[in-house]
This record gives C-alpha cells, sequence and structure tokens, in this order.
C-alpha cells in the first residue's frame, strides 16, 4: 500500500513552503495519522472587521465526498463556523470554493500551492461577507460567477434558479457541464 501523500515531504514541502514564507508564525500544521490541517490565524479579509481564522483539512480518507476529484486536491476548509452563507457544505459548514465539474482551471489542486488556496478562500470569504450585507438569502449579492451545489445526478444539486443572484460583474451563472 502507498504511503499517505500527507506524511510525504515531496508533498507537503512545496505545497506549504510559500505560503510559511509569507504567513510566517500564523500558519501552523497538525498531523495526525490520516490527516494533516493547517491552520491560519488572522487572515485579513476586506470588509471584514476582525481577521478570520482558517483551518485547511487534508484527509487520507476522506469522510465526504470529493466528487472524483484526488483528496489531496479537495481538502476541507473551514472559517467562521456557523456564519450565513449560500456557500457551504451542509454536511460539515466547510466553505464551497470550487464546482468540481469546472474546467481543471477553475479548480484548485495540491500543485498551485497553499497561497493559492488561501487566497481563494480569502475570496470567498469576502463574497459571503458582502452577499450578507446586501441581504442573504435569498436576495443577497454574490459578486462572481455562481455556480450549483453538488452533482445533478446525486439529488443534491441545486439549482441556480432556487439560488437567483444579482451580477456586479462576472459572466453570470455556469451551467454544470
Amino acid at each position: 500500500m502507498p504511503a499517505w501523500y500527507g506524511a510525504q515531504p515531496a508533498w507537503w514541502a512545496p505545497l506549504a513552503r510559500d505560503a510559511r514564507r509569507h504567513f510566517g508564525d500564523a500558519l501552523r500544521h497538525t498531523y495526525h495519522r490520516g490527516s494533516l490541517t493547517y491552520e491560519l490565524t488572522g487572515l485579513d479579509v476586506v470588509g471584514e472587521p476582525d481577521p478570520i481564522d482558517v483551518h485547511i483539512r487534508f484527509c487520507a480518507n476522506p469522510p465526504y465526498s470529493a466528487y472524483g476529484q484526488e483528496p489531496e486536491d479537495f481538502p476541507r476548509v473551514h472559517a467562521q463556523p456557523g456564519a450565513p452563507s449560500k456557500h457551504r457544505h451542509s454536511f460539515d459548514d466547510a466553505l464551497c470554493l470550487w464546482y468540481p465539474l469546472d474546467p481543471e482551471e477553475h479548480c484548485w489542486t495540491s500543485s498551485r500551492g497553499l497561497p493559492d488556496l488561501i487566497e481563494i478562500v480569502r475570496t470567498h470569504l469576502f463574497l459571503e461577507h458582502h452577499w450578507r450585507l446586501t441581504g442573504g438569502e435569498p436576495d443577497g449579492q454574490w459578486l462572481m460567477a455562481d455556480t450549483p451545489h453538488g452533482m445533478p445526478e446525486s439529488g443534491a444539486w441545486r439549482s441556480s434558479r432556487r439560488h437567483k443572484r444579482r451580477t456586479v460583474t462576472g459572466p453570470g451563472p455556469r451551467r454544470p457541464h
């Protein structure tokens, strides 16, 4: 049986190298058998009055669906537990950061490193904040292209019609592929 990717320096060293340089002591990691968690203390997000703590957890055998993606490319990211949002996983309140059926360039992969993922998280938290300020459910504005949740064949898929948004920028809702 091959060793778990999270236990391999060839995987985690390049993943975290640039993030450690940028965030210094604010970025810590915890390794447990079968999971690797990065904790970032005090991420500044435009519009938010206080910095936000972020937890990024990679699992050898995720207890959640990775929707066909490799586990190392589909970590669970948590921030502001319980905050209202239209883009969180109902299973565990993790941020829903990309649609697994989108083209590869729209989905994060571990080869892009933690700094890229952290910027996706920062943008997502800004979008959530703006959405809440503009009315939240059902009328809040999500400022970027919006996609449904779940997979179309899973029954968990929510159409963009149910979660209608007002577009300020971007081409509008993306259709599932």
